[in-house]
């Protein structure tokens, strides 16, 4: 199954801003990942996942649900991008937050190209 960095592009920055840094650290470049492309589910994709509610609790992380509901960590930017949720702190105690499933259909609609 695909993770969130397979299919954006990877540059070179060999900025002026960064040249301390990259003389610092002896590197030519920072390699940089380019901006991800994901779509907007359609009426017809939403409607054959199963969106279950989650109320954000003290202590909730984006990584921990997805551990929870997809069994790896690793996509908790599907729940971040499915909630418009950029990060964690976005979230208050007591909102309803929807976890989409089955997640290999979820990252197959918004990756698909």
């Amino acid at each position: 199954m695909p993770f969130r960095n397979d299919k954006r592009e990877i540059f070179a920055n060999d900025n002026k801003l960064y040249s301390n840094y990259l003389k610092d650290k002896d590197l030519k470049f920072i390699r940089h990942y380019g901006k991800m492309k994901l779509n907007t589910l359609s009426a017809e994709e939403l409607s054959d996942l199963t969106i279950l509610d989650h109320i954000w609790k003290t202590g909730d992380k984006f990584y921990k649900l997805s551990l929870k509901y997809y069994g790896d960590t690793r996509y908790w930017w599907v729940i971040a991008f499915f909630n418009k949720k950029p990060m964690d702190n976005f979230c208050k105690v007591g909102e309803i937050i929807n976890i989409p499933t089955p997640i290999e259909e979820v990252i197959y609609y918004i990756g698909k190209e």
